[in-house]
C-alpha cells in the first residue's frame, strides 16, 4: 500500500523535486490502489512530459530504475487456502464481468478514445489494428533469439474482445481464446465472424478449477493481462498453464515482478473496496520457478513498457522436444 515516504520518492525519482504539499500526497494515497498507479500517473503527467531536455528525462527514468534496483523486497503473499483464493476469485470476476459490460474496449487499452461513449467505427478499426503491433512480439523474439516454438494450437489467456487474437489466428493453427468476462467473450466471437476468422474458439474461466480442465496446447501468449490479477492468482494461472505446453511448443507472456514499494496481504487487500481496474506483481523468484516447474527452458526475458513503469518484464520460454 502507498504512504507518504513512498509518493515522495517517486516525486524526486521521476519529477526530481518534492510534493507541492501534504494534501497533494494524501490525495495521491486516496486515488491510487497500487504503487503502480501512481508511477503511471506521475509518468503520464503534463510535467514530465514537458521535461524536453534529453538528461533530464534520462535522469528521471535512471533515478527510477535505481530506486526499483536497490528497493527492499515487499511482502508478498502468494500462496493461500482454497477459501482464500475463492474470494479472490470473485473479486477479480465481479471486476471483469462489470468492465466486460461496461466498457469492454477500454478495459483491453485504458485510453480514453476507446470509452463506450466515444467509440466510432475508425476508433474501433485502429484498435483491432494495434493488435498485430502486440502478436508480433512472437516473431521479434524467435528472431532475436533464433529459437522458434511450433505454431499449432495457441491459448491465449485474456483474449478479451479479440484484439490480438486476430492476428494470432494467422500464425497459429488453432486458437483458444479464455477469458473471465462474458461480455468480452460475446463481442471477441462476434469480431471473429465479422473478419471471417474460423480457427478460433473461446471459452470462459471462472475460477482456477477451469484452467485445469483445459487442453494441452502448443503456446501460451498473455499480454498485458496476468498483472490485473493479485499474486496467488497469478502464480495458479501460470502454474496450470506453463504445464500444459506440449513438448516443442513455447510461451510468451508479460507480468509485473519488481515495483518498488508494493506488498500484498491477502486479507487486508479483502477488506479494500475494490477499484475499478487494479495492478499486481509476482516476485521474479517465483515467475522463473514455475517456468522450471513446467519443464520449459527460459530463452530470453526482456523490460517492458506495457505498464509504464519499471518493473514489468515479458519472458519468452520454450519447451524441448
Amino acid at each position: 500500500m502507498l504512504n507518504s515516504d513512498f509518493v515522495k520518492e517517486a516525486y524526486r525519482g521521476i519529477l526530481g523535486r518534492e510534493p507541492e504539499s501534504q494534501e497533494a500526497i494524501d490525495s495521491h494515497i486516496r486515488r491510487h490502489a497500487t504503487v503502480s498507479g501512481l508511477l503511471s500517473t506521475l509518468v503520464h503527467s503534463l510535467e514530465f512530459k514537458k521535461m524536453e531536455n534529453p538528461k533530464a528525462r534520462n535522469d528521471a527514468v535512471m533515478a527510477a530504475l535505481s530506486e526499483a534496483y536497490w528497493s527492499k523486497p515487499g511482502a508478498i503473499e502468494f500462496d493461500v487456502s482454497e477459501e482464500a483464493m475463492r474470494r479472490l476469485v470473485s473479486r477479480i470476476r465481479d471486476q471483469w464481468t462489470v468492465l466486460g459490460e461496461t466498457e469492454p474496449h477500454w478495459s483491453v487499452l485504458t485510453n480514453d478514445q476507446y470509452r463506450s461513449d466515444k467509440l466510432d467505427e475508425e476508433t474501433i478499426a485502429d484498435f483491432y489494428e494495434s493488435g498485430e503491433h502486440s502478436a508480433r512480439l512472437i516473431d521479434l523474439f524467435e528472431q532475436r533469439t533464433g529459437v522458434s516454438a511450433r505454431h499449432g494450437v495457441c491459448l491465449e489467456l485474456g483474449c478479451g474482445v479479440g484484439r490480438v487474437t486476430e492476428p494470432l489466428a494467422k500464425r497459429f493453427d488453432r486458437v483458444i481464446g479464455v477469458d473471465i468476462s462474458p461480455g468480452n467473450l460475446k463481442l471477441c466471437k462476434e469480431r471473429m465472424a465479422k473478419v471471417g476468422i474460423h480457427n478460433v474458439e473461446t471459452q470462459v474461466v471462472g475460477g482456477i478449477e477451469d484452467f485445469d480442465s483445459l487442453p494441452d496446447f502448443d503456446f501460451f501468449y498473455s499480454i498485458i493481462v496476468l498483472q490485473h490479477n493479485s499474486p496467488p492468482i497469478q502464480k495458479a494461472i501460470l502454474r496450470s498453464l506453463l504445464g500444459k505446453v506440449k513438448r516443442g511448443g513455447g510461451a510468451l507472456f508479460q507480468i509485473p515482478t519488481e515495483m518498488p514499494g508494493y506488498s500484498f496481504e491477502v486479507e487486508p487487500y479483502l477488506a479494500t473496496a475494490a477499484p475499478t481496474m487494479e495492478v499486481h506483481g509476482l516476485p521474479k523468484s517465483v515467475v522463473l520457478d514455475e517456468i522450471r516447474r513446467a519443464g520449459l527452458h527460459l530463452v530470453d526475458v526482456m523490460p517492458d513498457s506495457w505498464t509504464n513503469i519499471l518493473g514489468s518484464y515479458t519472458f519468452y520460454a520454450v519447451k524441448p522436444e
